[in-house]
């Protein structure tokens, strides 16, 4: 079952937009609108050893940033996948013009209306009350 604590206003963790209690192998996506060629690109990442792996990534069209090769063609997508690149923090600029989504099973969080245009926001793993490993989001800067 997923667990998500919503917080917004006061925190003892600044910025902390959310919570959520994903445990070991846990997946997410992160879906937005590319910024040239204006096409969805979504984001698989995992849980992994308590660090943000990322596992692969679908997009629409070719372009500016998007892998050239090591894709197949699937359901009008390009798909990779078994990348395992381990990252810790994901850094995103959250903008009205990408739409950046947070996807959980089957809970859709929009980012990019939950914060300011341009905000910072980084999405990490913490160990919590209650949750060894919690995917959270919380705003950087401006």
């Amino acid at each position: 079952m997923l667990a998500v604590l919503w917080i917004f206003g006061s925190c003892r963790v600044p910025g902390l937009l959310l919570s959520i209690c994903l445990g070991e192998g846990g997946a997410f996506e992160l879906h937005y609108v590319h910024s040239v060629e204006r096409t969805p690109v979504v984001e698989v990442y995992r849980v992994r050893d308590g660090a943000i792996v990322l596992e692969g990534m679908r997009f629409r069209s070719l372009g500016w940033g998007l892998p050239l090769e090591g894709y197949v063609r699937r359901d009008g997508w390009f798909v990779v996948s078994g990348l395992g690149r381990r990252l810790g923090t994901l850094q995103v600029r959250t903008t009205r013009l990408n739409r950046h989504t947070l996807v959980v099973g089957d809970r859709t969080v929009p980012l990019a209306e939950r914060v300011r245009d341009g905000a910072h926001l980084e999405l990490f793993v913490a160990r919590t009350s209650g949750c060894e490993r919690a995917l959270q989001v919380r705003v950087a800067g401006p």
